[in-house]
């Protein structure tokens, strides 16, 4: 069960458990994650068929590899109505955050430094990207949409998905189709980021991957950077919510355990600085987790990783949401928004008693596929601009090139490249 800490009474070994929570182990799996990828690299498709039999499905065939258009009519025959009606205004939604997230975005600038030299910037959406959705526990529509979503509002203009073919989801295939995707294929795990990075027989390779995980696929995704661009590498799912004493015990506990649900190694922690309200929410998770259905999971997770903190004050909340620095975080308190301007370190906020995870996971168009870990501090949400890349240029005059022949010259010489300072000369001096 999830245990109180007064903060400043809490052991050292506790707090590090508590602000460090899970985090994935990708280098013992390093070495097997190698070998496939290897293995990909060299036989393609082939093993593909052979990693996907193994892990997925024994049955599986090649011909199953790439959807086809047959196979996404059928999806759609197959789909519930309301499935289909909450995955589309769930697209709608994405798409108008994403359309606004690209708008404030600047194609291109230009600035004259000195006379006759204009410096400048342009972006340009990246060719081709591969977009990793997870299907081992559930299926996940929600992340075949979004991430769709956010690289076709940067003008992608190849976007691949790929999924375990653990089943064959008519959901997650709508929800690609109909947020725009050009190539969907059922294939997950190392042998799926493999396929994407080096490509097969089937499978073309692209220029970025994005999307969540396990350990072996975030460790594969770590193999192959550099090969390819990737968004950034995700844990198991955590949330902080920051709680005073107008927060309702109901609420904090719910929230607690929809954290809970995604796996054992998750932590869903409330920092307060009401005891009452620490008290209350213990008690209100004794009521509320034997009600739910992932039992294999909750227990687990409340006992590792989630912790309810209590420390003395406002400012000592907002200095442990910092530290703390968590995939999702939640602020309830009776000024939300004033608490938010001095929030530095979280990867989606909600503002208020009325905005739960779960709207940002399904419904309110933000991107949810978000750093973990601590990585908040240095790292972004899978957005639009992840799926741009940005050009330098520089255009020059004859009198340009001269005004800035002294710092060629001076910078050469210091260098030892005297062939940098040529190329200038030959300009200016029409030396042979």
């Amino acid at each position: 069960m999830i245990q109180i800490y007064k903060w400043k009474e809490t052991l050292a070994e506790d707090k590090k458990r508590v602000i460090r929570r899970a985090q994935a182990d990708l280098e013992s799996v390093r070495p097997y994650v190698s070998k496939i990828l290897a293995d990909v690299r060299q036989r393609g498709d082939e093993a593909v068929l052979e990693m996907t039999r193994k892990f997925d499905d024994p049955e599986f065939t090649l011909n199953r590899l790439r959807v086809s258009s047959s196979d996404i009519e059928k999806a759609y025959d197959v789909i519930r109505p309301e499935v289909f009606e909450a995955i589309r205004e769930q697209i709608r939604i994405s798409r108008a955050y994403a359309k606004k997230q690209r708008s404030v975005i600047t194609d291109q600038w230009e600035l004259e430094t000195v006379p006759g030299v204009v410096t400048g910037s342009r972006l340009l959406p990246l060719d081709s990207v591969g977009l990793y959705v997870p299907a081992g526990k559930a299926p996940l529509p929600t992340v075949s949409q979004i991430l769709t979503v956010t690289a076709k509002a940067a003008g992608v203009p190849r976007i691949v998905v790929c999924f375990p073919p653990t089943g064959d989801y008519p959901e997650i295939l709508v929800a690609a189709n109909e947020a725009g995707a050009d190539e969907i294929y059922r294939v997950g795990g190392v042998q799926a980021i493999g396929a994407l990075t080096f490509g097969t027989e089937t499978i073309q390779p692209v220029n970025f991957i994005a999307g969540p995980g396990n350990s072996y696929v975030q460790s594969a995704k770590l193999q192959v950077f550099g090969r390819v661009g990737i968004d950034m590498l995700s844990g198991p799912s955590e949330a902080l919510i920051m709680a005073d004493n107008t927060a309702n015990p109901k609420y904090l506990a719910a929230d607690i355990l929809a954290r809970c649900e995604h796996g054992p190694d998750s932590a869903g922690v409330v920092v307060t600085n009401s005891m009452e309200i620490a008290q209350k929410t213990v008690e209100e998770v004794k009521k509320q987790a034997p009600k739910l259905a992932r039992q294999q999971y909750i227990p687990k997770a409340l006992e590792l990783y989630s912790a309810i903190v209590v420390v003395d004050s406002l400012q000592l909340m907002i200095d442990f949401a910092n530290e703390y620095s968590a995939e999702h975080l939640e602020i309830q308190t009776r000024d939300p928004q004033a608490v938010f301007a001095q929030i530095r370190n979280a990867g989606s906020v909600f503002l208020g008693n009325y905005a739960p995870v779960a709207v940002g996971d399904y419904a309110s168009g933000t991107n949810h596929c978000l750093p973990t870990g601590v990585a908040p501090k240095f790292a972004s949400p899978v957005n639009v601009g992840m799926f741009m890349k940005a050009s330098g240029y520089q255009k020059l005059t004859k009198e340009g090139l001269q005004n800035l022949r002294s710092i060629v010259q001076t910078i050469s010489d210091v260098e030892g490249l005297d062939a940098h300072k040529r190329s200038v000369e030959v300009r200016l001096l029409g030396e042979d």
